[in-house]
């Protein structure tokens, strides 16, 4: 056994070493990050994806607002200060004295660019999702001052701001870019062979970070980003398994996603029998400490035990093949073709030993009688099976997804997933849409328990999902710089918060 993982060890330690240096000399205040995969781009408007807002966010493109990580709560960024003028309008205070990285002058007028290009149906940003189903309209004031106008009204708009990423007016408003330009702490660099490199921003309206540059660099191998780590070739390892995490180095943290497959509901999927007989055996707590982190946690709903809204009431789906079965065979009866092969589709790059997870999955359900076949697929192929407008010819498959919502409210869940107007529901139920529509118009306790309410009947009645997990991520930080993950990490890992030991 020794010799077995001596070779490996040797194997992996070689492939770091055959990997050139950056291009430039790395100095005391160097980062090098690694992480899983290349991001097909990393425009300011897609800082809620993984693989572009843990490069992008508050490091290139800051927001106008941020979250705190442990209680969500709203903090200044590049708005100071924000008022309720009511009628759905709010008027934002813009901090002074900051430019772009091309010299640009961040004022009112270049948040009025930024919120166009969002919410343009010119370019597909994604942070778009976030404000789904909300129309933006702006007024500049002054020069720092802007009134911002949702129609629906949002009582939620402070929160709101922090997914509206204040890019260059000089960016293309009809491109996705890979080469923003923002306000942040650190300016785009280069993207090449080596990697993505950003460098100090000397003109930072804000405190100078202690790293002077940081090159992104993109290995898919859990093990190989450890091994980068321990041989100092490079500072953090992003997303690292949960059997690469063995040493001091290791940290582990709730990183706000949760996951789920998404049930098209067409036959047999459109039978409930058949999506409980899915549920039910299904042994979740067979992939925690195994597959997964010890730490995960089993989810009920699609929004975190933190988030305004969240039904505590909900227990997870017990293992019972047996009632699995007998549901199946009731349906049979019926006609209901439960038999058919259905595609089971993940997307490459979730989280690391996600593709052994699905395939246990399968195992598990082969069992009692379903036929489920597993395809992994790139995000561009995924984002087509997962968005309106559907294919015509989308059959029932079940559909994995992670969703984070560290938000603080339900809102940035419920309409988008399940609403009938919502670009990834799957359904379409007058109950839930008033629900919904009632709960974001509604505060305090009472849009507590209307959105609890809504989760319970999607959750018990509908069930359109397998729920799964509350995720945990590892990430392996140097001995030789001072960095603790918290709940944004795996989609904001802000380089301001590094130190050097």
């Amino acid at each position: 056994m020794d010799r077995i993982m001596n070779s490996t060890a040797f194997a992996v330690a070689a492939a770091v070493l055959s990997f050139a240096a950056p291009a430039w000399s790395q100095g005391d205040t160097s980062l090098t990050i690694a992480l899983p995969a290349e991001p097909a781009d990393i425009d300011g408007c897609n800082t809620t994806v993984t693989g572009i807002g843990v490069i992008v966010k508050e490091n290139i493109v800051e927001t106008l607002t941020t979250l705190d990580p442990d209680d969500s709560t709203v903090q200044p960024r590049l708005a100071t200060a924000w008022e309720d003028l009511g009628d759905g309008t709010w008027r934002v205070s813009l901090r002074e004295n900051v430019t772009f990285h091309d010299g640009a002058p961040f004022n009112a007028e270049a948040v009025a660019f930024a919120i166009d290009r969002l919410t343009s149906d010119a370019i597909a940003c994604r942070d778009r999702t976030k404000i789904a189903n909300v129309e933006l309209t702006t007024t500049v004031v002054d020069e720092h001052t802007i009134d911002i106008h949702a129609e629906p009204a949002q009582i939620l708009m402070p929160t709101l701001l922090s997914f509206i990423g204040a890019v260059s007016p000089n960016t293309p408003a009809d491109e996705i870019s890979r080469a923003p330009v923002g306000t942040g702490p650190f300016r785009f660099e280069s993207w090449d062979s080596e990697g993505i490199a950003v460098t100090r921003n000397a003109d930072y309206w804000g405190e100078e970070p202690a790293a002077t540059d940081a090159l992104y660099v993109f290995r898919p191998e859990s093990a190989l980003r450890a091994a980068m780590v321990e041989l100092g070739e490079a500072d953090i390892a992003h997303d690292i398994a949960p059997q690469d995490a063995t040493t001091e180095m290791d940290h582990a943290f709730l990183n706000g996603e949760t996951t789920r497959l998404r049930m098209v509901m067409e036959p047999p999927l459109d039978d409930l029998r058949v999506r409980k007989a899915f549920n039910l055996a299904f042994d979740r707590n067979a992939l925690i400490g195994s597959i997964l982190s010890d730490r995960a946690e089993l989810a009920t709903q699609f929004i975190l035990p933190k988030i305004d809204g969240h039904n505590p009431d909900l227990e997870p789906w017990p293992y019972d093949p047996e009632q699995a079965k007998a549901l199946l065979e009731e349906a049979r009866a019926d006609g209901v073709p439960v038999d058919k092969e259905l595609r089971l589709v993940g997307r490459i790059g979730f989280f690391p030993n996600q593709e052994e997870m699905l395939q246990v999955m399968q195992q598990m359900w082969s069992q009692v009688g379903l036929n489920v076949r597993l395809e992994m697929m790139e995000s561009a192929e995924w984002l087509k099976l997962v968005n309106k407008p559907y294919p015509e010819d989308r059959e029932a498959m079940l559909i994995q997804e992670q969703h984070d919502n560290n938000n603080g409210d339900a809102s940035f869940t419920m309409r988008f997933r399940f609403h009938s107007d919502g670009r990834q529901s799957e359904f379409s139920i007058p109950e839930v849409d008033k629900l919904i529509e009632d709960a974001e118009a509604a505060t305090g306790e009472e849009r507590t328990r209307l959105f609890q309410e809504a989760n319970r009947v999607i959750s018990e009645e509908i069930v359109p999902s397998v729920y799964m997990y509350h995720m945990i991520s590892y990430m392996r930080v140097s001995p030789e710089i001072s960095y603790e993950p918290n709940s944004l990490s795996l989609i904001q890992l802000e380089l301001a918060d590094v130190t050097f030991d």
